[in-house]
């Protein structure tokens, strides 16, 4: 199991209640994203619209607004965003994504 399900569905219900608030994408998201052509990768700054769970293989993952013709929010991992540190759940988010690199790393998954 990589997350504590009460840790984790306590940080999931303090995010969704903070909502809408910015994260900065990630280096190696904005090139993935760039390489599958994805316009939301023109701009590291991103606004959170919703949160969900998807599960303890997916972990807690953003739903971020997209501006584009399509309409719909992109969903990326919680690993791969850096949430600023002026936001009071800052610490808790660090705390989270720490752990559950580490634990994907163990498991020989990135």
């Amino acid at each position: 199991m990589l997350d504590h399900p009460e840790k984790t569905a306590r940080l999931l219900a303090a995010l969704k209640v903070a909502v809408p608030f910015e994260v900065e994408l990630l280096p190696a998201l904005i090139n993935y994203l760039r390489a599958e052509n994805l316009s939301v990768a023109t701009r590291t700054r991103q606004t959170v619209s919703d949160l969900s769970y998807a599960g303890d293989e997916g972990g807690i993952v953003c739903h971020l607004s997209r501006s584009d013709e399509t309409g719909q929010a992109l969903v990326v991992s919680l690993t791969h965003v850096h949430v600023p540190r002026s936001m009071p759940l800052a610490g808790a988010v660090a705390v989270y994504q720490k752990h559950r690199v580490k634990k994907l790393k163990k498991q020989g998954r990135t």
